[in-house]
């Protein structure tokens, strides 16, 4: 890994760090912001076991989970907090090395003293940096939020979800460092990376709606995790941490591999 290479991989994503960094702030204010209305509301809960049967389960909502703050994160904000990073965290990752390609740089920075390890590296240690910045930034709004807001009963069931999000972003960026060689259009890149978290999200989203959307949907790595029995003391299970780290690990080794091994100028 190289320093200036970690720079110069970081002013190229700096408009999408800034809109990802931005968009999910505002999306987090959004949807915390109005939980003071629905948190031990049993009015606004009674409303919600009004709603049809199959509306509920379809969209998995359940209405005692308004009862907390964390059970309201977990049902309500970090599924489109983790959704969001992971769209931009993926297409970072797909579009690293297509993004070269498509700029024709590629020959250049290929010609540098710097072995092709090297600018993969540099590049994914960029991404993650990015990445884990607005993460813990939107994570340390959601406490503050919780801080000034609403009662909050159990810290640790908090932080324990939050965790789990970070595992599902990285096992996401690992999918798009699996591909990002294959592709010569860095817009191809980005749109197929951001589409494979996205699509996940929405098998996850319909897993209620039907008995073959629930078989379907058991391949959207966010069935890894129950948002709701986490913060209710669930913890993360030996197999969510295998298979999201596992899939990090193996994307990126999958990804530097064929940049070694692929003629991409």
């Amino acid at each position: 890994m190289r320093w200036n290479l970690v720079q110069q991989e970081l002013r190229q994503n700096r408009r999408g760090f800034w809109t990802c960094f931005l968009v999910t702030l505002l999306i987090l204010i959004l949807l915390l912001g109005k939980a003071e209305a629905f948190v031990n509301n049993p009015e606004m809960e009674q409303l919600i076991k009004g709603l049809p049967e199959g509306l509920l389960k379809a969209f998995g909502i359940e209405p005692e989970s308004f009862r907390t703050f964390e059970g309201f994160v977990a049902t309500q904000a970090y599924p489109y907090f983790i959704v969001l990073i992971s769209s931009f965290a993926t297409s970072w990752a797909a579009g690293s090395i297509s993004r070269e390609r498509d700029r024709g740089t590629a020959e250049f920075l290929f010609t540098l003293p710097y072995s092709r390890g090297e600018v993969f590296w540099s590049k994914a240690f960029a991404n993650w940096l990015h990445m884990t910045i607005v993460f813990v930034v939107g994570s340390l709004l959601i406490l503050l939020l919780a801080r000034y807001t609403v009662q909050l009963e159990q810290y640790g069931g908090l932080l324990l979800l939050l965790l789990s999000g970070y595992l599902l972003v990285l096992l996401f960026m690992g999918i798009g460092y699996a591909f990002t060689s294959w592709f010569s259009s860095d817009r191809t890149a980005v749109a197929v990376g951001a589409g494979v978290a996205v699509l996940a999200f929405l098998l996850k989203l319909l897993s209620g709606s039907s008995e073959m959307m629930h078989k379907v949907s058991s391949i959207s790595p966010y069935r890894l995790f129950d948002a709701l029995d986490i913060v209710r003391g669930g913890g993360l299970t030996a197999v969510s941490w295998v298979v999201t780290l596992g899939l990090y690990a193996a994307g990126t080794a999958i990804g530097v591999l064929m940049l070694k091994r692929r003629d991409i100028v």
